[in-house]
């Protein structure tokens, strides 16, 4: 009788899983579609066994409630102006549903990935979930595709990704991105143009920038910070490494007052913290040693994120960069504490918007959304191509049509352009432009139509969009910085340059709200459009590209300067 009854009850069980498997396995929906990004061609397939870990991204369904309390607490004529939201009211608002969480557990453990079981990790909302070591084999029936290795032509490098994949419609309205499919997530690049050793910086003939001279130029000079209570996040994506040697070296070259100052590492997703002299990122060094010399004495945080999954079969050559690193720093920023958070952050790495999958550049701009809601001023460079390719008798990147890059595309970062010489003029390879990917948002209506109509008059239609989020918000100078880099003076040039410069004084500023007992800027944008003063204002140069002039720079905000340099006195008198 108990074996009888042992054997109902597998029954059920099996009739259970067969009913599961029918919804799982079988009426799939396109999640996405796309083409490679250019120079990517399929060269093969990768073995079935090969390892790979998936990164589910779940629907929000509060998502825009929380866009409705960031735009009132970023809003400076809103009662709730800079009172930022708990980690916990975050959570709740970006969390998924429970029928969500239950429906794709069932889909994965149909598919032997029980989370039970299998390794997996989950975000601090529960909005990703990342499965780890799923064979090429099973994440091809899950998503209903194939993965193939792609080749760059010019460099060589392989990855494994796959086009287009389907999800069953059981879970289509909770799954909103699976990675790694068809984001490549190798156009990531530092903006920043290479180097020039010179034995005395001072010397130098042509034009180049010390940290003394741009904190003069902003009118920084005569601000002490109280370097308590507030912080500074400095990204570090593609295995660039920060140089403890170089940053006391330019500490005591440049801030002799600094010397000593340490820096603070955090290591995210296995990266590495190499201190060998000839593993030091021209990126990382810029970035550490211009962040910090115009925010000393806050405190900073150089936050090293791997990004690129690591290949688990020795046999195998190509890279899966199964880990793409935008979401994978983000959620694990969103998952600390309010105490260890960054006020400010300056990232200077960023793609082609169009290499970016619409569905993974929201994912991740939604983060971005929750970040600014917890109190971090996001800053990103825009760009060091102008509105292309940054030459300006070539065609498009995107063929008939302006580049926007991703990140600073999305409206819930503040895009940094560039400037150079004194008196300040755009330099020409500033990155700016429309986006395809993110709509205007209210706050920038007057001021892009105000360029839109009294500049452009129709020129260039159809190259941009000219209802999409326009870029850069701000600009600082991007020419020639002093570095040190492997133990030798350098100079760098790029947006890359003028993010952590700019970052610096976002930070100054935070810190004057701080050490006052209110709450840190969070994020920039509405209150950036809202100001009337606070910027020089830059009035000449271009942005080049496309086998065009690209726009032109002028008075009030222009997409190649913004709304122009800081002028941190004026932006202070704002705010205290």
């Amino acid at each position: 009788m108990m074996w009888s009854t042992f054997i109902k009850a597998l029954a059920v069980i099996s009739l259970a899983r067969a009913g599961s498997a029918s919804i799982y396995s079988s009426d799939f929906v396109l999640k996405s579609s796309t083409q490679p990004p250019a120079g990517w061609q399929a060269t093969g397939f990768p073995s079935p066994s090969h390892l790979i870990t998936l990164r589910i991204a779940l629907a929000q369904p509060n998502l825009p409630l929380l866009e409705q309390h960031l735009l009132q607490i970023a809003n400076p004529s809103h009662a709730r102006w800079r009172e930022h939201l708990t980690k916990e009211e975050v959570d709740d608002l970006t969390a998924p549903s429970q029928e969500a969480l239950g429906a794709v557990d069932s889909w994965l453990a149909e598919f032997g990935l029980d989370v039970d079981v299998h390794p997996t990790e989950r975000t601090s909302a529960n909005d990703w979930l990342v499965v780890h070591d799923v064979p090429i084999s099973t994440a091809e029936r899950l998503l209903n595709t194939t993965y193939s290795i792609f080749t760059h032509s010019e460099t060589g490098k392989q990855v494994v990704r796959t086009t287009s994949y389907r999800v069953p419609a059981a879970v289509d309205e909770y799954v909103d991105v699976v990675q790694p499919t068809d984001y490549f997530g190798v156009g990531i690049k530092p903006l920043s143009s290479g180097f020039t050793f010179e034995e005395e910086s001072a010397s130098a003939t042509t034009f180049n920038i010390t940290l003394s001279q741009l904190k003069e130029l902003y009118g920084i000079t005569g601000y002490t910070p109280s370097g308590k209570h507030s912080r500074v996040g400095v990204t570090g994506y593609l295995e660039q490494y920060a140089n403890l040697n170089d940053l006391e070296l330019f500490y005591e070259t440049f801030l002799p007052q600094a010397a000593n100052t340490t820096l603070t590492v955090k290591l995210i997703n296995g990266a590495n913290n190499s201190q060998n002299p000839a593993d030091a990122g021209g990126e990382a060094e810029l970035d550490v040693q211009w962040a910090g010399g115009v925010s000393w004495p806050i405190p900073n945080t150089f936050y090293s994120t791997y990004g690129r999954g690591q290949n688990t079969n020795p046999n195998i050559s190509y890279e899966d960069n199964g880990n793409e690193p935008y979401d994978v720093f983000l959620t694990y920023l969103l998952s600390q504490p309010s105490s260890q958070l960054p006020q400010t952050l300056t990232t200077s790495y960023a793609e082609a918007e169009s290499d970016v999958p619409l569905n993974y550049a929201r994912k991740v701009c939604a983060l971005y959304a929750a970040v600014g809601a917890r109190g971090v001023s996001a800053l990103h460079s825009s760009g060091d191509g102008g509105v292309g390719n940054g030459d300006s008798t070539t065609p498009c990147y995107t063929p008939n049509k302006f580049a926007a890059l991703f990140p600073p595309s999305c409206p819930y970062v503040t895009a940094v352009g560039g400037t150079y010489l004194i008196p300040e003029t755009a330099v020409s390879f500033s990155g700016g432009g429309f986006s395809d990917y993110f709509p205007r948002q209210f706050w920038q209506d007057s001021a892009v139509d105000k360029y839109l109509n009294t500049q452009l008059k129709g020129t260039y239609k159809g190259l941009f969009n000219a209802t999409g989020r326009g870029i850069p918000d701000i600009a600082a100078q991007s020419v020639r910085f002093n570095i040190i880099y492997q133990g030798k003076v350098a100079l760098i040039s790029g947006t890359s340059a003028s993010c952590p410069a700019f970052a610096g004084v976002v930070a100054l500023l935070n810190d004057a709200l701080v050490s006052k007992g209110k709450k840190p800027l969070g994020w920039l944008n509405p209150w950036i459009y809202s100001l009337k003063t606070g910027f020089n204002d830059i009035t000449t140069g271009s942005n080049p590209g496309c086998a065009t002039p690209g726009f032109n720079a002028t008075v009030g905000w222009d997409p190649v300067t913004g709304f122009g340099t800081p002028n941190f006195p004026e932006l202070l008198k704002q705010l205290v």
